[in-house]
């Protein structure tokens, strides 16, 4: 997975998600979307946010970023459920598919990279409207430069869809 060694920093996480979760954290981790550093400010995160943090996010917050943190990810993570992990999954895919569209200049073939990540996460379904090979039910237009438009429309109309779902209201 990450193909494409795409990291994100922690702040995007922070600025487009309404409740993020260990499990979020710890699949971008895994997967390496986020470095390890990021379980550190999200701990001290959560502590800015909760009255009562568990000492082993207290702990995780103050350690240095070259101390060795799996410990504490693999305490935070222990009690993390199959559904969390599934939900992390489709947080980080809107995530990371985010970011791509918004940084999308900076690519040479943006719909190149949503096929590496369409791929990287095992083909999920609500992607495949904005994948160039993949078959549409819509009529074929008339140039491709408006069929590759409207994959960019689909991919908008996905990410707005997701930013009801997990955003941060504006």
């Amino acid at each position: 997975m990450n193909t494409l060694n795409l990291m994100l920093p922690y702040n995007f996480f922070v600025l487009n998600l309404v409740n993020i979760t260990w499990s979020d954290i710890l699949f971008a981790i895994k997967q390496r979307f986020l470095t390890y550093e990021a379980a550190i400010e999200h701990a001290i995160h959560v502590i800015n946010r909760e009255e009562l943090p568990s000492n082993d996010v207290i702990e995780l917050a103050c350690l240095d970023k070259e101390e060795d943190i799996d410990l504490y990810l693999d305490k935070l993570s222990s009690s993390i459920s199959e559904k969390d992990y599934s939900m992390a999954k489709e947080k980080n895919l809107y995530l990371i598919l985010k970011w791509v569209f918004e940084n999308k200049n900076n690519y040479s073939d943006p719909l190149e990279v949503v096929e590496c990540i369409y791929a990287d996460f095992d083909y999920p379904e609500e992607i495949s409207r904005f994948v160039r090979y993949m078959p549409t039910n819509q009529p074929m237009l008339y140039s491709l430069e408006l069929n590759i438009e409207r994959l960019y429309k689909n991919w908008n109309d996905y990410l707005e869809k997701q930013k009801k779902r997990y955003s941060v209201s504006d």
